[in-house]
């Protein structure tokens, strides 16, 4: 049932950005997708006994898809290139997500590359992690009452991860 909530549930908001004379990374550094909070908070509101925070806008340029999953102890937002990805690794570029009472990540010999402890927005305290497998994952965790809020980037850069984390955390408990 699930499943076939979140196929039918994507959300979708395309950017474009005009390159004149502006090289291709300028414009990825600099374009931000506005994330439509309230689609989002109308599929996990009321569903997950977790305090509910997400970033007002993500640094990825082009059409993307907002996924979220719902439990009571948690949700998953993800951020998809497809409508139906769902988070799988080929159409997937990250996620934003909270665990009640979930565990926070801890050096994996052989695939962490960076880990340390990072400052975020408003004094919070933070962990950002680099691993590497098949492909690298940059992931920023930080706690909040319990709760255990992760940001993760395929293939992602610590600032970007933290652009987003910082993002959350400013726009508060929604």
């Amino acid at each position: 049932m699930l499943t076939k909530f979140i196929a039918t549930s994507a959300i979708v908001l395309t950017i474009t950005a005009a390159n004149v004379g502006i090289p291709q990374n300028a414009i990825a550094q600099r374009s931000n997708t506005t994330v439509p909070t309230r689609q989002i908070l109308a599929k996990i509101k009321g569903k997950t006994q977790v305090p509910i925070f997400l970033p007002s806008g993500v640094p990825f340029p082009g059409r993307l898809y907002f996924n979220p999953q719902v439990t009571e102890n948690g949700y998953d937002v993800y951020f998809d290139r497809t409508a139906n990805c769902q988070g799988v690794t080929v159409c997937n570029i990250g996620s934003i997500g909270a665990e009640k009472g979930g565990q926070l990540i801890t050096p994996l010999q052989g695939v962490t590359r960076t880990f340390k402890n990072i400052q975020l927005a408003g004094r919070t305290r933070g962990i950002f992690h680099n691993g590497c497998g098949a492909y690298c994952t940059a992931t920023v965790q930080w706690q909040n009452q319990g709760v255990v809020y992760q940001v993760s980037v395929k293939n992602g850069r610590e600032a970007e991860t933290v652009q987003i984390a910082n993002s959350a955390i400013q726009a508060g408990r929604r």
